[in-house]
């Protein structure tokens, strides 16, 4: 018990606002010895837990000066050192309060680092550095996978194998593309009537760009979506609207995967 308790109050800040970071697209998806795990929530378990406590301390100090809950009077305590945060923790109405306190807490500051500090600021300094070394900088992005999938952009791909190229080839437009938590990657591809190699070549679309996963010999072909669009239409005539997937009649950009 006293494990668990000490988990919940030294390790699960720092773990929901790692979560909460990973989840908003800020650092990519790797696997971490146990070490390295407890290693980086312990460090991002100080300013969840000290906002988390500075709060309820706040809570115990309106109360005690404008009583409005007879919980908070009998249980809760200002808390300034590990002692008495160890000691607080054995009130499950502390420790409770103190749970809910830190996944409210934790989300504002992921949200605060990914939308405000972590690109402009962090990322900034990070490619001042890298530049003044002759690097390239880092993109907005975490990986690849999501700089190329996990856009608001509307996809029409080719998708194939480099080591068969008279293996089967899959044409569409992309609907779903796996999340930063899914340990494979997978695409979910609507298909294209007569949308194909020969339907390519005669309306001589263009390949806006190529993804090739190096492990398992796969590529992805995205092509131009304009002309791709101009192309089916031309080709359907006023069939076109109702052949259209949902997805392709919708604005570049309206929509997410």
């Amino acid at each position: 018990m006293d494990s668990l308790i000490g988990t919940i109050i030294f390790l699960l800040p720092g773990l929901l606002l790692y979560f909460w970071v990973q989840y908003f697209g800020v650092n990519p998806v790797v696997k971490h010895s146990p070490a390295e795990f407890t290693a980086i929530t312990v460090l991002l378990w100080f300013p969840v837990s000290a906002s988390a406590i500075y709060a309820l301390n706040w809570l115990v100090r309106i109360n005690n000066s404008h009583p409005f809950s007879d919980i908070v009077t009998s249980n809760f305590t200002e808390i300034w050192t590990l002692t008495q945060l160890k000691n607080a923790s054995d009130n499950i109405s502390y420790l409770i309060a103190f749970v809910i306190a830190s996944t409210v807490i934790s989300f504002v500051v992921g949200l605060v680092w990914a939308k405000w500090i972590h690109y402009p600021i962090f990322t900034g300094l990070v490619n001042w550095v890298r530049k003044s070394r002759k690097l390239a900088p880092l993109s907005k992005s975490s990986s690849v996978w999501d700089e190329v999938f996990l856009g608001n952009d509307t996809q029409v791909v080719e998708v194939g194998r480099i080591d068969k190229k008279d293996g089967p080839v899959i044409y569409g437009c992309i609907q779903k593309a796996s999340r930063p938590f899914e340990p494979e990657r997978h695409l979910y591809i609507q298909h294209l009537r007569d949308f194909d190699l020969e339907f390519i070549e005669k309306n001589e679309i263009e390949v806006e760009g190529q993804f090739y996963d190096m492990k398992s010999g796969s590529y992805v072909k995205v092509f131009n979506y304009e002309m791709t669009i101009k192309a089916l239409k031309k080709h359907w005539g006023s069939e076109a609207e109702g052949l259209l997937p949902p997805r392709l009649k919708k604005k570049r950009g309206a929509s997410g995967k």
